[in-house]
């Protein structure tokens, strides 16, 4: 994935499509496993990735570092199906980071930074989500649990003695086109309005003060666009963007996570989540930036 320039809408679409149909193969892996495994074998692929436990946050972090914005989703959609902590699923949010990763690796000169960037942000999701879980009395989502509609209901029926391998693949397939549906929308919205400013440029001009900096970049890292991670990871390179503020930035930045956690759960829950890791990122921003 690469910044783009867009002349016109269609560009905007094509380019919008580019960063995205990656992550239809891997949520449709992930939900058809989640599907077979829970319902057909009686083994929970969540109790087997240790993500559901007491492991919750330090496995959410590890999926949130594989450069791969379908990761958040899926912990999303484990969160508003109860099967995942509040701590987690930010421990995930907190640890993706888009594209920078890219970005930073094709920049030879920089390499050696992905290393600390990795092990900073393994640190911030690992430490920040069992914090809150253990400040946070109601750990999981009380709200309403999504709809997903299924002509056969394959979630609740259980059938040991015969897998229903078309029933799981028509469902898991709905489930990945309904959530890239909305990621899609909503990429090419916000690609337009990239389209009309210049995120690197507001980025560079804020570099003069450091605590602006940390606040405005950890603000910019929460638009839910693979464009936003690029733009800080770019400032990082070429406009001397501090580490802090990188950081802030990258760890704000949740994927396409927030755009079905706002499309599926309550707005308050859902800017709840999205506050707690707007200040776990400022905090963690800060205390870089007094480190190094």
């Amino acid at each position: 994935m690469h910044a783009h320039s867009y002349t016109n809408i269609w560009e905007i679409i094509l380019g919008s499509f580019g960063d995205t149909y990656l992550m239809i193969p891997i949520l449709f892996t992930l939900y058809f496993a989640l599907e077979y495994f829970s319902h057909t074998k009686q083994l929970d692929l969540i109790s087997f990735l240790k993500i559901s436990g007491p492991m919750g946050p330090l496995a959410g972090t590890i999926l949130g570092l594989i450069p791969e914005c379908g990761m958040s989703v899926f912990v999303t959609s484990l969160f508003l199906t109860r099967r995942v902590s509040i701590g987690t699923l930010i421990a995930t949010y907190l640890a993706t980071s888009d594209e920078a990763l890219p970005v930073l690796i094709a920049n030879r000169e920089q390499f050696g930074f992905i290393f600390y960037i990795l092990g900073l942000k393994l640190l911030i999701g690992v430490i920040s989500g069992y914090l809150i879980d253990f400040l946070i009395s109601k750990k999981f989502y009380t709200g309403k649990t999504p709809e997903v509609k299924s002509s056969h209901a394959v979630e609740i029926d259980v059938e040991l003695h015969k897998t229903r391998y078309m029933e799981i693949t028509i469902h898991s397939l709905k489930r990945t086109f309904r959530i890239y549906f909305w990621v899609f929308v909503i990429t090419v919205l916000i690609a337009s309005l990239f389209t009309l400013s210049h995120s690197e440029e507001i980025i560079e001009s804020i570099n003069v003060h450091p605590i602006l900096e940390i606040f405005i970049t950890a603000l910019f890292g929460l638009i839910p666009n693979c464009a936003a991670s690029i733009a800080i990871a770019q400032a990082f390179l070429h406009t001397g963007l501090s580490l802090g503020a990188t950081i802030a930035g990258l760890s704000s930045g949740a994927g396409f996570g927030p755009i079905v956690l706002f499309k599926d759960g309550e707005i308050k829950t859902s800017f709840k989540i999205l506050f707690l890791t707007l200040i776990s990122a400022i905090s963690w921003g800060f205390v870089i930036h007094f480190i190094f």
